[in-house]
């Protein structure tokens, strides 16, 4: 699975590329049959109401032609790295179950149209 790490400098930090590409093999191993092709930014901001903090995003293509974009600012880098890959996890689970219940009634409705047209 490719996999994109960039940001200000809090991406040149071994500790953070080491915890972001672990998240990473965990989705991957979560999902075997999906092709991910993940994008991730690391970067600090400081927002006028919380002070400093490290906003980290996922940004993660699915084989399926399906986008899954998750976003999180938290004190600690390792916070916002968890959260987001935790989002993302739920996220891929739904539109895989999305697909599926697609799949599933796709094929009921092709024997009804086909009958209404006689």
């Amino acid at each position: 699975m490719p996999i994109k790490i960039g940001g200000d400098t809090l991406a040149l930090d071994a500790d953070i590329r080491r915890q972001i590409e672990l998240e990473v093999k965990k989705l991957a191993d979560r999902f075997p049959d999906e092709q991910l092709d993940a994008h991730v930014t690391i970067q600090e901001e400081f927002d006028p109401m919380h002070g400093h903090r490290v906003r980290c995003e996922l940004s993660a293509r699915l084989c399926s032609g399906r986008q899954v974009v998750v976003r999180d600012a938290r004190k600690k880098a390792s916070e916002a790295i968890q959260e987001v890959f935790t989002a993302a996890r739920r996220s891929v689970r739904r539109l895989r179950r999305q697909n599926v219940v697609n799949l599933a009634a796709t094929p009921s409705k092709m024997p009804q149209m086909a009958q209404v047209g006689r």
